[in-house]
């Protein structure tokens, strides 16, 4: 292996990448079994166990591929994405810079991430605390908004930590999630299904609000209680439902009806 070729590649990477924020002279470490320049295009690539780490965010991967001109950076094959707040794992991730020019179409001024083959997205979290978990075919994270976004089959599932071990609590799929992380506010849309030990629920819309404990359920909506066998009983159909979950209170908006031992 040419060390001269390594060595200039991981400088040029050092000088030129103002990789994931702000442009600043934030230092940059790199790490790969291997590593070049493409003097022709100035793309510097990584390989095996290639690990680039800047402003507290590490970006790991069989292969890392970063283009300065284009402000882009491309990572494939067991993508693991982590800073403070969470970890995102998937087969592919491509980040978009400061001054790149999908960045400039969207008239997002931060950093945009997305992933796609298998992601999963995981936030982190202390002893006591609810964290959430998704999963769908691909998931952008707007680093400047703290927003997530899932597309297709989305799997949103909150947990709760009991020692080590994460504790599942509820499970949301739809066909679309919206999540502000640092408000902890999720909106799922088509068709929607709730479930936990002890509540179900179903509708077109769902906005949760974990800080609050509540949720709505808009549309076509259904929310009803199991029983200690896991039978669904006491429901509730309207237009617009609000459960407030701590208090177990359900509060119906529209067109309701509801049933009491619902044998459904």
């Amino acid at each position: 292996m040419n060390n001269r070729i390594i060595f200039w590649g991981l400088l040029y990477f050092t000088l030129y990448s103002n990789c994931w924020a702000n442009q600043t002279d934030s230092r940059v470490e790199t790490r790969a079994l291997y590593s070049f320049v493409n003097q022709k295009t100035g793309e510097l690539v990584l390989k095996g166990n290639a690990e680039v780490i800047r402003e507290g965010i590490s970006l790991k991967a069989d292969k890392i591929l970063y283009m300065e001109q284009k402000k882009e950076a491309f990572a494939t094959g067991n993508v693991r994405l982590s800073n403070p707040d969470f970890v995102l794992e998937s087969g592919q991730i491509r980040v978009y810079l400061q001054g790149n020019e999908t960045l400039k179409s969207l008239g997002e001024k931060d950093i945009l991430i997305i992933a796609q083959k298998g992601p999963r997205l995981t936030e982190k979290a202390s002893e006591g605390q609810v964290v959430n978990q998704v999963s769908a075919v691909e998931i952008k994270f707007f680093k400047g908004q703290e927003k997530i976004e899932a597309m297709e089959n989305v799997r949103m599932v909150q947990m709760s930590t009991d020692g080590i071990q994460l504790k599942e609590e509820m499970v949301v799929t739809g066909g679309f999630l919206e999540y502000l992380h640092k408000q902890k506010k999720a909106l799922v849309k088509k068709d929607v299904l709730l479930e936990s030990k002890s509540l179900g629920g179903v509708g077109q819309r769902l906005i949760y609000y974990q800080k609050n404990d509540r949720f709505y359920l808009i549309d076509r909506a259904k929310v009803f209680e199991y029983d200690e066998n896991g039978k669904a009983i006491n429901q509730i159909a309207g237009n617009k439902i609000l459960h407030l979950l701590k208090e177990r209170r359900t509060i119906l908006m529209g067109n309701v009806e509801g049933s009491l031992g619902y044998d459904g």
